[in-house]
């Protein structure tokens, strides 16, 4: 039986805005499905509440079908520590009330949540169920909260903590090849800071064709939700 592959952006606002939807109009014209990582909040500075161009832009998304999944409450830049990768439940409950909050107060409501870098701590798995999250996505693999299964496929990840030169990118590649051809889950996600560089996102691409041409099937999260 085929694995999937499954394909996300992360990092999306002002300042890259253009290079994702330059991304997300390649892969589909390639009939890949991008799935969307989004945050109220990114290092602080911007919000997502006063950037109205990129909230049209999210609109516009979620009209024409495509997954969105919450990303953290101020996905971090690289340098520090992934946000909810090491909190305790109740600081986690904390900022998932703030998160779910603001971005509900903006029209998005998710089943669906990635914290920034994947990197999740016990804490935040333990609450998650109780905003409403159905699916979570982590460095160890996808979590379906309401049925417990458990489906292990680690992340290949482009920039956000994780590297983006050209050797990163080729093995990515020869991984997701790889990956595919033995029927895993391929899971690839890039950050839109590095999307403005032709050379990164080609390769990006070229991950993604490279898993379908060895026989992953193309979908998004919502695929596993149970």
């Amino acid at each position: 039986m085929p694995g999937h592959v499954l394909v996300s952006v992360s990092s999306i606002f002002d300042d890259t805005l253009d290079d994702v939807d330059r991304l997300v109009t390649e892969l589909d014209r390639a009939e890949i499905p991008v799935s969307l990582l989004v945050a109220p909040h990114i290092d602080k500075k911007w919000h997502l509440a006063k950037d109205k161009k990129t909230r049209k832009w999210l609109e516009a998304q979620r009209e024409v079908d495509r997954a969105l999944i919450l990303n953290g409450f101020d996905q971090p830049a690289q340098g520090r520590r992934a946000e909810f990768a090491t909190l305790a439940a109740h600081e986690a409950r904390l900022r998932l009330a703030g998160a779910t909050r603001q971005m509900e107060s903006l029209g998005f409501t998710f089943n669906i949540f990635a914290p920034p870098r994947w990197n999740l701590s016990e804490g935040t798995l333990k609450v998650l169920p109780d905003f409403g999250f159905l699916l979570v996505a982590s460095t160890k693999g996808l979590h379906q909260t309401d049925t417990g299964m458990f489906y292990q496929c680690r992340n290949l990840s482009v920039g956000e903590g994780y590297g983006a030169a050209r050797w990163w990118r080729r093995n990515i590649i020869r991984a997701a090849e790889r990956g595919a051809s033995r029927g895993n889950i391929i899971r690839l996600s890039v950050s839109g800071r590095e999307l403005g560089k032709k050379k990164v996102r080609r390769d990006f691409i070229d991950a993604a064709a490279a898993a379908v041409d060895e026989g992953a099937e193309p979908a998004d999260y919502r695929s596993f939700l149970a």
